[in-house]
Order: structure tokens, then C-alpha cells, then sequence
């Protein structure tokens, strides 16, 4: 059953952003890592929950299976943009155990009417080039390629190792 979490239903989806982050982390080490501890993953939760993120989850057996977190964007700039209302579907994920039975679907549909019901008129992802699942989850739900984003890192800055006088 999918609900709109809680704030105390945070510490339950740890274990599933933590899960997120690592297949980010093994994709794009010069951005991500997976050293954060428990807390640190719950107090990042804690913030975007602060910051007004809603959280949809999948739960069996009262335990959370997938989760789904999104937030209303700002209006755009209205002397270049058409003025609208729309959602960041910000992370999806499903235990792996868990999918090919529709869950990311239902969370997303979910997603697309707890949004129109805030007042958005749309809604835009991130997808990771890496990404090809959640690329073809999106394009399933009507989404398009409307933006493509290149990154370019320093090379990892090593400490020197001391001189000696």
C-alpha cells in the first residue's frame, strides 16, 4: 500500500536512500560516496522534509519497499518563461526484490496525482546517464529528454605528503 510518509517514517527509509546512493556512488564516484553513516542519511531526510519534500512509500508487512520523494519546484522567471507550477520527482527507488511487479509505476501515479492536487502542471526528473531502467520508467510515464546535463570534475586533490626541514 502506498502513503504519504510521516516525518517519523523517516528513519524507516534509510535503508532504501541508503541503497539509492550506493548504485549512485559505484556510477559516479567523483560526486558520490558511501561513507555516510546512518544519521547523516536520516538527518539529510530530516532536512528535505523540512524543506518541504514529501515522501511517498510502498509498504508490505509494514515495512517500506520503495519510496518516492518529490517537492514543488519554484515558478520560472516569467519574462522568459511560461509561468507553471511543477514537481521535482526528486529520487524513486524499490528494493530489488521488489520490482518487475509495478511498484515505481504505482508510486509515480500516485506522485502525478498528489501533485496535480498541490497545483502542479507537469513534473520534471534527473536521471543519471547511467540510468537506463529509470530512464525507461520515465518515458513509460509520458516523460521526454528535455535537457541534457554534462559534468566535468577536478581531479581528486591529494594531500602532499609533509616536507621534512
Amino acid at each position: 500500500m502506498i502513503t504519504e510518509a510521516t516525518q517519523s517514517d523517516l528513519g524507516g527509509l534509510v535503508p532504501l536512500f541508503r541503497s539509492l546512493n550506493d548504485l549512485h556512488a559505484v556510477h559516479v564516484p567523483d560526486r558520490f560516496h558511501d561513507a555516510a553513516s546512518d544519521a547523516d542519511l536520516h538527518d539529510v531526510l530530516q532536512g528535505a522534509w523540512q524543506g518541504g519534500s514529501r515522501f511517498l512509500v510502498y509498504r508490505t508487512e509494514g515495512v517500506a519497499r520503495g519510496y518516492l520523494k518529490w517537492q514543488m519546484m519554484p515558478v520560472g522567471v516569467a519574462a522568459l518563461e511560461r509561468p507553471r507550477r511543477i514537481a521535482l520527482l526528486d529520487h524513486i527507488w524499490v528494493e530489488p526484490i521488489w520490482r518487475r511487479r509495478g511498484l515505481a509505476s504505482r508510486l509515480i501515479d500516485r506522485f502525478e496525482q498528489d501533485s496535480a492536487r498541490a497545483g502542479a502542471q507537469g513534473w520534471t526528473v534527473r536521471v543519471h546517464a547511467f540510468n537506463a531502467a529509470s530512464a525507461a520508467l520515465m518515458r513509460r510515464h509520458g516523460a521526454e529528454l528535455s535537457v541534457q546535463a554534462f559534468d566535468k570534475y577536478a581531479a581528486p586533490v591529494r594531500a602532499s605528503a609533509p616536507t621534512s626541514a
